[in-house]
């Protein structure tokens, strides 16, 4: 299990990919219809890609984990049919009143290897 302690610093925990398909735009839509934008991946759908990349990479994680915060910096949003890799790395740990905080940076790049945007996110973590 990874915990706080065994967390690396600075390392990259690891990519994952995803193909920003028509299955994948679609259900999205139908949960948040007016965030339709042609061809265009909704700004919404940042969180889900990354959060989708965090849960994959970081196995096995303690149960009891909170997310407490997370901010996007975008370059530009994908267009359907663009494979997304996204990148996680810890960018830091902290104890902070007796409580576990890890921060992750990511990064996703689009099918010709630009960053299409950036992510960072705080975790308590649990263990």
């Amino acid at each position: 299990m990874l915990t706080f302690d065994s967390m690396p610093v600075g390392a990259e925990m690891g990519r994952r990919e995803l193909v920003l398909d028509d299955g994948l735009l679609g259900r999205w839509l139908r949960l948040f219809p007016d965030d339709a934008d042609g061809d265009r991946m909704p700004a919404g759908m940042m969180a889900a890609v990354t959060m989708r990349a965090y849960a994959e990479i970081l196995q096995p994680r303690p149960p009891g984990n909170v997310h407490g915060a997370q901010q996007f910096q975008v370059i530009r949003l994908p267009r359907l049919g663009e494979r997304l890799v996204t990148a996680l790395t810890c960018a830091g740990k902290e104890l902070k009143r007796d409580r576990r905080w890890i921060d992750f940076a990511t990064e996703t790049t689009g099918t010709d290897g630009g960053v299409r945007f950036r992510g960072r996110m705080s975790i308590l973590w649990a263990a």
